[in-house]
């Protein structure tokens, strides 16, 4: 790794760069690859890396199922489109989640209908997913449910998609933030009618920029899978001439080689997450009560990838926190400040001036991001730990370090 960073937590937690840097022989490669080859668009990268991410997500998809997009969001978009969703329908969404994913609802010119999470977990809940479903008659034509596994943490999949199933309607994952996490033993992403991924550069597997991932699921058959290849070059068939509707979203090439490269380490980088999860959870868990805090919390049904490592504090000492932690060189960060249905855009539209998601409101005023990322050392856990104990609690505190 290149060393002329400055050696601080501040410097170790921001991951593009850390990333950046760990990666810069694969980088320098990959444009070396695409300036020798000469193949710029959708050339042997992207064909490779849509194998090689098949491959990952296993189960019975092949290359055919993955389809490489410009990034996360216009991978939802997409597999709003393949799954027949249209102007004015309804998609069922959980309002806390990141506003990518309503953006690419209102793209389509569907409706987010908005669903809220569960009380202890920032997932969506299925309870009101099944609630929402039997308003049909009142609410837009409700055509898809968008599962977003919000940092990383994963819905119940098989209650979803037994839930969609009898009502007959279309699950999209959004993974944008789960690459890595596991459900009942199968990867996240292939449990749904579509799924999306992000390859943005805080993302587990990142880019040097944008990208992402359609998944067309194993049910999908292939017409569904040629259309939605067609649908991210302009709608093209192979004589180049249109013959459906379609977008310019074409994963890069260097992006593809650079996303192939980092693809072979990502177990051992999700493991390293694990790790650091694990080392928060040992440090905070016995004083949880004391500090007032929530911590996450797997079950036995699914695995964590960390993306983010997100926490629960008094709402009111969160604003504390964060300008203590931006003045003490502890870069505290929230995700999200505000449930999707709150933003201003959102919030001024009539139908849904009234609309009240308690538990989707709490936790986007109380949720607290720590430093989350394969790169910190055990020191920077530690030191986090006390500043946050420390501010919570009092500076008498202190935290004992463990070895994980």
């Amino acid at each position: 790794m290149d060393k002329l960073v400055p050696e601080s937590l501040r410097s170790r937690a921001n991951f593009p760069l850390q990333d950046s840097l760990h990666y810069r022989s694969v980088i320098e490669a990959s444009v070396d690859q695409v300036v020798r080859s000469g193949q710029t668009i959708l050339a042997d990268g992207v064909k490779c890396f849509e194998e090689d991410f098949a491959r990952w997500l296993g189960g019975s998809l092949t290359a055919d199922h993955c389809i490489g997009v410009g990034n996360g969001t216009d991978a939802l978009e997409l597999a709003m489109r393949c799954a027949g969703v249209e102007p004015d329908d309804g998609v069922i969404v959980p309002s806390l989640t990141a506003y990518a994913t309503v953006a690419a609802i209102l793209r389509v010119g569907a409706k987010p209908i908005f669903a809220d999470v569960e009380a202890e977990r920032p997932v969506i809940a299925v309870e009101d997913v099944e609630r929402l479903l039997k308003r049909r008659d009142e609410l837009p034509k409700i055509k898809a449910v968008i599962a977003v596994h919000l940092y990383g943490e994963a819905c119940d999949l098989l209650a979803l998609r037994q839930l969609c199933s009898r009502h007959g309607v279309v699950l999209i994952e959004d993974c944008a933030q789960a690459t890595g996490t596991s459900f009942k033993g199968a990867a996240v992403g292939t449990w749904g009618d579509f799924a999306a991924f992000s390859f943005y550069p805080t993302k587990n597997l990142a880019a040097l920029g944008d990208g992402g991932m359609l998944v067309v699921g194993s049910n999908g058959g292939p017409k569904t899978r040629e259309s939605a290849k067609r649908m991210r070059f302009y709608g093209w068939d192979h004589n180049r001439e249109a013959v459906q509707f379609g977008v310019n979203s074409r994963l890069d090439e260097i992006q593809a080689w650079i996303l192939r490269g980092k693809l072979a380490d990502l177990p051992q980088k999700i493991e390293a997450r694990r790790k650091i999860a694990l080392q928060y959870d040992q440090l905070l868990r016995p004083r949880s009560k004391q500090l007032g805090i929530g911590l996450p919390q797997e079950q036995p049904n699914w695995q964590h990838s960390y993306h983010l490592y997100v926490i629960t504090v008094d709402s009111k000492q969160r604003n504390e926190l964060l300008q203590k932690g931006l003045a003490d060189g502890i870069p505290y960060s929230v995700h999200y400040s505000l449930a999707c249905h709150q933003h201003p855009y959102i919030a001024k539209q009539v139908e849904f001036a009234d609309l009240h998601l308690p538990n989707s409101e709490a936790m986007s005023k109380s949720v607290l991001t720590l430093p989350m990322n394969p790169y910190l050392i055990e020191e920077d856990i530690v030191e986090v730990c006390h500043h946050l104990q420390s501010h919570l609690i009092g500076s008498e505190c202190s935290v004992t370090t463990q070895t994980v």
